[in-house]
């Protein structure tokens, strides 16, 4: 992507193959951990971040990130780098605020809305 409005975030997954998500702070949608880039920060670094901060996962990002425009949600465009997972925390920064799922692909895909569903099929099908 060309220019800075977009966020950047992960695909986490475990060595099941499963998904994790997170709900937005308003509980109203499944998501993928994500957040808006930060000045002196690259993105695989504010990725990583959000992955612990949001989902309490830390992992092996994989060296390519994958963008995705996304006409339903506030953001408009996402960076996202698919993460295996290696270690799954019980407590995490935000904890209290989001819920977490971890949840095979197919059900990952009934969770979250439109615009994540075509995300996670085009991911299925690098994993």
């Amino acid at each position: 992507m060309n220019d800075n409005h977009y966020q950047v975030g992960v695909i986490p997954i475990t060595k099941e193959g499963h998904i994790v998500l997170v709900t937005t702070r308003s509980g109203d949608y499944w998501i993928f951990p994500k957040g808006n880039r930060e000045k002196g920060r690259s993105d695989r670094a504010v990725a990583r971040l959000e992955a612990f901060e949001e989902a309490g996962v830390k992992g092996v990002l994989k060296r390519k990130s994958h963008d995705f425009k996304t006409p339903l949600g506030k953001v408009k465009r996402l960076r996202l780098y698919p993460m295996q997972v290696k270690v799954i925390l019980k407590k995490f920064p935000e904890q209290k605020m989001r819920k977490r799922v971890i949840v095979p692909f197919e059900k990952a895909e009934k969770l979250v809305q439109t615009d994540l569903q075509l995300i996670l099929q085009k991911i299925r099908k690098w994993v």
